[in-house]
Formats: structure tokens, sequence, C-alpha cells
């Protein structure tokens, strides 16, 4: 690791007088330090190595972006996200090469002017169209307030309402290449785009090249969250109820009626928040949490005013087959209501989670969105690659933050990114007040249908991404019921159509007489997954310099091979500052990563278990992990005011651990929720340490620095590990 060993040479001198975490580790794991720190093997051979390092295109200096970093195996990561051809980001205007729109007429609607500019611009050949500044009130869909009509756009299906703006156009055939718009910088000269509906802002899609800057994006008379206090329910005695403040009129200005509630969460607008609006209450977490979106959950019954309330929410409606004194009961089998809460509780309500995004990228290569503000929105933020993606994303000196006034801004993640070839960079960015994580990456698998001796089948909805599905020459990789990893197998032949009867694809596959491939092949079963590493790994990003804080969640979460993590900075977010998910309620885990340089401070109590920093893996019902985070530096960061561990862990190996700053960690030191069943426990560590290492092993933990009187050893559990020791100086 020679981008990160140099700085941990520069700083050991300086440490090494208060170096306090040698005498503090875990007496239990029989941690001691060691003369020469193991040495993570980066060079062993892992499955996710075979995702190219680059996309193999070439750079133009004057129009793309272009970043490089070394991964810990050694190779060098480029990241390349092209930009229009024949324009910068700064490029000026007039000139033969832009085109600049004429001012919207008074009575025309952006609905129409938007698009117009588009084909204008097209039309004159233009690469670069500019937009006069103004402030933009979209029309919209109309939302209709029947929801029980599945082919309508109403409250219940909104996935059915059309977008504000539209930038492309739906493939009419199965495309590999985007082929509707290319190579179009639009800026909208600090322009607001005000839109109304709670469904998409702005949709690109078949589109590559294609740069978007200079605006705003709100919905300004959409409520998105609601604040309200749990009482007992008048109108269902022993339960709790739900009053909204009266500062929030609960009337739903498109279907009539009330809003929905969605999702409710604890909420400090008093002495604990570091914010007049308040935020999400770190003393909380997302345990203390519930959701009416799943399993078909009963909605709460609007009925006005109450000796409770003015504007009451009742769950005499509400599903209490399951309890809160029954363990069983869960918000994922329909089993939402208010008992979750005690009486008293101030709570933070979202309207609407999944219903839109701000902006959505699908099938498109090389969009990028520079100097944007997201003040809020019905969902994601920016989601690229939900329904298919190909390659090249960029989100950079901008923001999704809430307006002055507001509670949260998106209410779902900020930026999405899955299902996508790779070369994605985030940068510069404050991301802040949402409904859920920061940022998060993550490689998409799919299940097998059927399997034969030598072939899978393969099934899924028709959509004209057509590698979304597997194709010749494509290298898949296999996985368990618990997302072991199986081996890999390339692609032979494809037969079959997604889009006719019976409806799926036959893989069979080109094993060149390798016996243990065929093998593989031969034991699979439906219950196992795969992942396509040529298409769909979201390799090759980089996360540098942005502000994530006070969101209900992590500031990332990652799942995805060959990234940089860097120089950014995590305060109050609720679920700590990184989280690379795997296991059966995540992926396959991150590899080839770098964390480094970066500072978390005050997580909430989600953290008080995996950590303000988790490797952590969760296991399928009676199938234990296995190692699949692999490859993994967490290097020269800063970590404070930590809820629970600093760092966890867990189902890993070849990581290191070098040169991090651990200050007043632990600061819950009487939780009996650190032995919940569903992260499990961790032996002989304890999630009261300030670095916890469980099933892991070739993990190099030296040069770091503690301090705190909460702060905990570092505890290593000697059964589930090995190769594990921690000095205090790298070499």
């Amino acid at each position: 690791m020679a981008q990160v060993r140099p700085a941990l040479r520069r700083v050991t001198a300086v440490w090494a007088a208060c170096l306090l975490f040698i005498a503090a580790c875990s007496q239990n794991a029989g941690a001691r330090a060691a003369a020469i720190p193991p040495s993570p093997d980066f060079t062993a051979p892992i499955y996710s190595e075979e995702v190219p390092v680059s996309s193999g295109l070439p750079y133009v200096a004057a129009t793309d972006a272009e970043e490089s970093f070394t991964a810990p195996n050694g190779k060098t990561v480029q990241v390349l996200v092209k930009g229009p051809a024949g324009v910068g980001p700064n490029t000026p205007c007039p000139g033969s090469n832009c085109f600049v729109m004429r001012p919207i007429n008074p009575g025309e609607t952006p609905d129409t002017y938007f698009p117009e500019a588009v084909q204008a611009a097209i039309a004159a050949n233009a690469h670069k169209l500019v937009i006069p500044q103004a402030s933009y009130d979209f029309k919209g869909p109309t939302v209709q307030a029947d929801s029980s009509d599945p082919s309508t756009c109403n409250e219940g299906h909104y996935s059915n309402c059309t977008q504000h703006w539209t930038i492309g156009s739906y493939p009419s055939n199965p495309i590999i290449v985007p082929d509707s718009i290319a190579d179009l910088d639009i800026d909208l000269s600090g322009s607001v785009l005000n839109f109304t509906a709670p469904t998409t802002g702005i949709w690109i899609l078949n589109a590559q090249r294609i740069r978007l800057e200079n605006f705003t994006i709100d919905w300004p008379n959409l409520r998105i969250a609601s604040l309200g206090t749990i009482v007992p329910d008048p109108k269902n005695s022993g339960h709790m109820a739900l009053v909204i403040d009266d500062a929030y009129p609960v009337a739903d200005q498109f279907t009539g009626g009330a809003v929905q509630i969605q999702a409710v969460d604890v909420w400090d607008s008093g002495a604990g928040s570091a914010n007049p609006q308040g935020d999400f209450d770190l003393s909380a977490g997302n345990f203390n949490e519930t959701y009416f979106i799943y399993d078909n959950a009963p909605q709460p019954t609007y009925v006005g005013k109450t000796s409770a309330g003015a504007q009451t929410y009742t769950c005499k409606s509400c599903n209490f087959v399951n309890s809160p004194t029954d363990s069983s009961c869960s918000m994922f089998l329909g089993c939402a209501n208010f008992d979750l809460f005690p009486a008293g509780t101030r709570v933070l309500v979202r309207h609407y989670t999944y219903n839109g995004f701000a902006i959505l990228v699908n099938w498109a290569d090389d969009i990028d969105i520079e100097n944007a503000r997201v003040l809020t929105g019905p969902g994601i933020g920016i989601s690229v690659g939900t329904i298919g993606g190909f390659r090249g994303f960029r989100f950079a000196n901008s923001s999704v933050s809430r307006a002055s006034g507001r509670l949260i801004s998106t209410a779902s993640d900020a930026v999405d990114i899955g299902n996508f070839r790779g070369d994605v960079m985030i940068e510069n960015n404050e991301i802040a007040f949402q409904g859920d994580d920061g940022v998060n990456i993550n490689s998409s698998f799919q299940a097998i249908a059927s399997t034969a001796h030598d072939a899978i089948g393969v099934t899924g909805g028709c959509e004209p991404d057509t590698l979304d599905f597997p194709f010749p020459g494509d290298a898949l990789a296999f996985f368990d019921p618990n997302l072991n990893y199986l081996g890999t197998a390339t692609v032979g032949t494809v037969s079959g159509s997604i889009c006719n009867a019976p409806m799926a694809l036959q893989v069979a596959f080109d094993c060149a007489g390798s016996a243990a491939c065929e093998s593989m092949l031969a034991a699979l079963s439906p219950a196992d997954s795969f992942i396509d590493l040529t298409q769909q790994a979201t390799a090759r990003y980089i996360v540098r310099n942005n502000n994530f804080h006070e969101n209900r969640g992590h500031g990332n979460v990652i799942n995805a091979p060959y990234g940089l993590i860097s120089g950014n900075t995590y305060d109050r977010n609720s679920s700590g500052g990184m989280s690379l998910n795997a296991g059966s309620e995540g992926g396959p885990g991150a590899s080839n990563l770098i964390f480094s340089d970066n500072s978390i401070a005050w997580t909430g109590l989600d953290a008080r278990i995996s950590g303000a920093i988790a490797l952590q893996a969760i296991p399928a019902q009676g199938i234990a992990p296995a190692s699949v985070f692999q490859k993994i530096v967490v290097a020269n960061n800063s970590i404070s005011n930590t809820q629970g561990p600093a760092i966890l862990t867990d189902s890993a190996n070849y990581v290191e651990l070098a040169g991090n700053v651990l200050s007043n960690t632990d600061l819950v030191t009487n939780d009996p929720a650190i032995t919940l069943p569903f992260y499990g426990n961790y032996g002989s560590a304890s999630a009261k340490d300030s670095i916890v290492i469980y099933d892991a092993s070739q993990v190099q933990i030296c040069a770091t620095q503690t301090s705190g009187s909460t702060s905990g050893p570092v505890g290593i559990d000697g059964p589930s590990t090995s190769g594990v020791s921690p000095t205090s100086s790298c070499p």
C-alpha cells in the first residue's frame, strides 16, 4: 500500500509515546503486540478481480473527467467519465458550438418548454444548451384520487406517473449503446426547477455524454415530512396513536383526504439537537422506527380532532396480530403500528419514502451533474441504474440538503448507484438531512431460476437493457444463499427470450476444460445466485471530499469492488460513517477498497453494535458467513464520540487497519441490545471494544491511537480469527 504507508511512517514517531491501545488490548482475546505485524496478502487471487480496472475508453483532457488510484492489490484503477464532445464544464457561450434558448413565453409551461429547448439545440448541431435563468414551475402529471386502479397515476401507484422532464427517449429495441441523445451540456444558468407531483423530477435515459449543470431542484409545495407526537390512542385503548403538529397540515393537495403515513422515526428538536430545526435523534437510532409500506401493512386512519389532538391518526386499523411483546413482530411482515414508541415521543413522519426520484438515470453512459442543489424529493435524490444502467456517472460540487425551514431533504437515499458497469465519481458535495443513507453503491446479483448440468435458467422482466442479463463472454460469479462465493464461469451461449414465452434465458458456459468449473456448475441450485462481473459489479468508484451530516442512516453503504473513499467528513449520522454490507441482507461484499483520511464523529445509537466503520456480514438462517470482505484498507481516519465501536471487522480477510485515531468511543456502556440475535455476538470480543475483530484472518492492526475514558480495548476473538496481532507501528 504505497499510497497509505508513507503517511503512517510520518506519524508513527509522533504517536509512539502516547499509543494506549497495546496495554488495553482485550485479555479475553489473547491479543498481544508482535514485533512484526502480520501482512495481509493483497496479492492473493479473489473472485472480483475478474472485474476490469479500466473502462478501456480514451481520455480527452478538454472534455472528460478522469482520476486514478492504486488499489490494495497494487493495480492502478482508472475512473473515467466522458464529457460531451467539444465542450468542457467551463466552455463559454455564445459560440458556434452553443445554443441559447429563448425566454419562456407567458402562459407556456416548463413541461413543454424544456423538451423543446433540448430538441432545438440538437437541431442546431450544438453541444451546449443554455437555458435562461428563471424559476420554472412545472405543472407535472395529474395524480388521481382512486388508488384502487393499478394502471393509473395515483397515490398507490406513483410508478405509473410520468416524469416532470425527460431527457432522452425510451429505447424502442434492446440496446447495448444508448442511442437517443448524445453530447450535450445543458447549462440552466442557476435556475430553480419547482416540481409538483410526488413522482420523478428529471429522467435521463438512453443517453450518453450528457452534462447537467447550474440548477436547483425543489418540491416547494409537497409535504415530504411532518412532526408529531405519540399519544395514547383515544380510539383504541391500550395502544398508541399519532398526533401531527398543527403547523403541518395533513391535507394531500394531489389526491384529497389526508396524507399517507409511510415511515415514523424519533426526532430531536430539543437541547440534544445541533440544529434549530431539529434532526434525527442519535440516542434512538433506527432501531426505534416503523414503516407502513411493507407487506401490505394497513394504514393508520386519520380521524381528525380527538381528545388527543387536532390532527390524530389512530392505529385501530393497524395490524396488532403481533404486538410489541411478541419478538416475531416485524414491520417487514406487515406488523406496523405506533406501539413501538412511548407516549410523548416526538417523531418525524415521512409521507413519501420511495415514491419518486429527484433525478433518475437509466440505460445511459457518462452522465455528469455539476453545481446542482437538490432541496427535497419524494424518495431517493439521485438514482443511477435502478432498472438498467451502463457506465460513467459523476456528481460533483453540489448538494443534497434541506432548505431553510424544512425538516429533511430527500425522503430516502441521497445518491443510490447499482446495477451499473462502473466508473463513478462523487466529489465535493454536501449530503445532509435526508431520510436514509448518503451514498449507496452496490453490485446487483440475480437469482437462478433453474439448473441443468452445465447451464442455468434466468428469468426477469422484459426490458431494453440486454446487459441486465448474461451476455456471451461475461464472467458470472456464483454464490450460495448466504452469498458465499462458489466459483466463476464464462458465458458461452445464451438462448431463449425474457420478452416472449416462456420468458426465460438458458445460459450455457465455457469451462475451457476446467473440472473445478464443471463441478461447481453441476452443484448449483435455484437457491444460489450470481453476479455478472463484466456488466453489473458497479466497479471503479471514488467518493472524495464530501460532507455527510445529519442523515438518517449511514454516510456510505458500499458493496462493490475497486473503490477509493477519502477526505470525507461524517458527522451526526444516525447509523455511523461507513457500512460494508454483505451476506443474506447485503450482497457479495466490497473488495479492493481504500477508506482513508476521513473524519467520523457523533454516530447514532445504531452504531452501538456495528461500529462507526462496519465490515459486517449478516448470515442467512442456519448458514454461517465466510470471508466476504477482502483486500480492505482502513487507514489514517479520525473517529470520535461513537455510541459503540469505532471499527468492526467481521467475516473478512486481507484487511489493514492502520494509523487510525480513536477518541471517546463506546459511549454507550450499559446496553443490553449489544447482544441482539439479528447481529449475533463477537465471541470473546465485545461491542464495547473500540475495535472488534471477529471471524477474520490476515488483519493488520498497527499505529492505532486511542483516548477517552469510555474507549474500550482492541477486542480480538481468538477462536474465530487467525493472523491478527496489533502493533505500535506499521512496516
